[in-house]
């Protein structure tokens, strides 16, 4: 008999997330000990991350749209689904909506809850903050288990409670630099060879403060600045870059892995995460990184690579100017190997035994 095991997380739109490449990477159709379902919110068919559950043929739960008019309709669908489905591990990826779930699976029997935290602060702004901490605090009161993504992260949402770190993780091989990605993406996009190129992957919203970039991009025209990735602010993004021709809005892509073999840098702006797995992925690709410096120090994995600045600009612009056009090959550092996608599986896998054999 296999152990039944359901992610949760929020809502399910065009843009890809940390948490659905969590996800993605950690469950397995042919696990032989683990059966995974993944609850998410409204979330349309057509959509990337619910067409991958479906084309692998994992069962996916659909629950009411995360908004104040539905709040009632959530209760009850959460209330009717614990009552008769049977979980064994609840493992909540949502801030939001980890008090409901993490409540009904302990009044219907389910032995381990675990709430998992990506990011190290509560929200981008202070209602959202407050609202959130909240929530979380109610949330952790029927938590069995505690995970987060990273050291820092674990910190400043936990506080002094206990918590297990499980690294986000990736195929490593996919992300090390090939000189044929490289041809191929510059090609696409009409980018020369010797042209520098600042990329940065994520989605296109107020935290990951792509503003800054495109403000950087404006005083360095001689610069190509890809931006990969979709979200809700794409369209307030591209009238900042009107007039423009050194910007360049790549979209929703499969193959994100080989645009970091076409950067020269890799540029991270974002206000607050708990681990940005693009930040490991860049490095498993040689590529130089600058990043904010809020942003965890564990995440400097190859400390070669990587410089942590604050978000001034002519600090980062002279970054850019004086880094170079990354034409040969690269090294990879063994560092990154423990982020090695088989190992983290069966880490993950490893603890959920024990949690049940602890409960049990």
């Amino acid at each position: 008999m296999k152990y039944r095991v359901m992610h949760v997380l929020g809502a399910v739109d065009g843009s890809a997330t940390g948490v659905q490449s969590f996800i993605k990477n950690h469950i397995q159709k042919d696990d032989e000990e683990f059966e995974y379902i993944v609850a998410e919110s409204n979330g349309d068919a057509h959509f990337p991350f619910n067409q991958y559950l479906d084309e692998n043929g994992f069962e996916r739960v659909v629950f009411p749209e995360l908004k104040m008019s539905k709040v009632l309709d959530y209760f009850r669908e959460c209330r009717k689904f614990y009552k008769t489905k049977t979980i064994d591990i609840l493992h909540v990826d949502n801030p939001i909506t980890a008090f409901i779930h993490n409540y009904y699976a302990k009044v219907n029997g389910v032995s381990v809850r675990i709430y998992h935290n990506h990011n190290s602060q509560f929200s981008d702004t202070w209602a959202k903050s407050i609202r959130n901490r909240v929530l979380v605090s109610l949330a952790l009161k029927n938590a069995t288990h505690r995970i987060s993504c990273g050291q820092l992260a674990g910190e400043k949402i936990f506080g002094k409670k206990s918590f297990k770190i499980i690294p986000n993780a990736i195929q490593i091989e996919k992300f090390k630099f090939s000189s044929n990605y490289r041809e191929e993406i510059r090609k696409e996009f009409s980018i020369h060879e010797n042209q520098k190129v600042v990329g940065m992957v994520g989605i296109l919203d107020e935290r990951k403060n792509q503003s800054f970039l495109i403000e950087i991009a404006k005083e360095l025209p001689n610069v190509t600045f890809l931006l990969v990735g979709e979200g809700p602010n794409r369209s307030k993004l591209e009238e900042k870059c009107i007039g423009m021709k050194n910007i360049i809005f790549t979209g929703n892509r499969n193959d994100v892995y080989k645009f970091y073999s076409a950067f020269d840098v890799f540029a991270f702006p974002s206000l607050f995460e708990g681990f940005p797995m693009v930040l490991v992925e860049a490095q498993c690709a040689g590529v130089n990184v600058i990043m904010n410096d809020t942003i965890d120090t564990t995440t400097q994995i190859v400390d070669k690579l990587c410089t942590a600045l604050p978000l001034e600009k002519e600090s980062w612009k002279a970054y850019i100017e004086n880094s170079p056009i990354l034409t040969s090959e690269r090294t990879f550092w063994k560092e990154l190997l423990r982020f090695d996608i088989d190992e983290n599986i069966q880490q993950l896998k490893d603890f959920y035994k024990k949690s049940l054999n602890h409960i049990r």
